[in-house]
């Protein structure tokens, strides 16, 4: 097989798992200090026993104007993290909240719930809302994506 039909089975692969986990954060992680080909620089795992990472669901969250939609969030752990991590949200559309809107995820927690809504007048169309885990103790933040397409009623 050629390097060519091997890169492209991998990028369909991670296509169809939903490879898309955002970028780690944590005391394992440090900031790039390469200049990356894409508009931002990844961060280096240095320990990934130090490390966390956010989990969103990869398909966009499909909500009707005026409708509330549970969406879970999910933290995958390096062995040696324990902090608790808060979650902040921004870049979030006039029209859409979450509740809560500042939760944390205790040093217990796998998961955690959130509810997305779109008012009455919410803009139709799709949009990303950026997701920042920030540990407690200190460390480069986590960063992901959560998808919301808005539909009419």
């Amino acid at each position: 097989m050629q390097k060519s039909q091997l890169f492209g089975i991998a990028s369909v692969f991670a296509l169809v798992c939903g490879c898309n986990q955002g970028t780690p954060g944590g005391p394992g992680v440090q900031p790039s200090s390469t200049p990356q080909t894409y508009s931002t620089n990844k961060p280096v795992v240095e320990n990934s026993k130090e490390t966390f990472s956010l989990k969103l669901p990869v398909l966009s969250t499909s909500l009707k104007q005026g409708e509330t939609k549970s969406v879970d969030i999910s933290i995958s752990r390096g062995t040696d993290f324990t902090d608790d991590v808060n979650l902040q949200f921004s870049s979030t559309p006039d029209g859409i909240s979450i509740d809560p809107a500042s939760p944390m995820l205790s040093k217990s927690d796998k998961d955690i719930k959130i509810n997305v809504t779109a008012a009455e007048n919410a803009p139709l169309g799709d949009f990303t809302v950026k997701v920042t885990g920030h540990p407690t103790k200190g460390g480069p933040d986590a960063q992901n994506e959560l998808k919301i397409t808005v539909s009419a009623k």
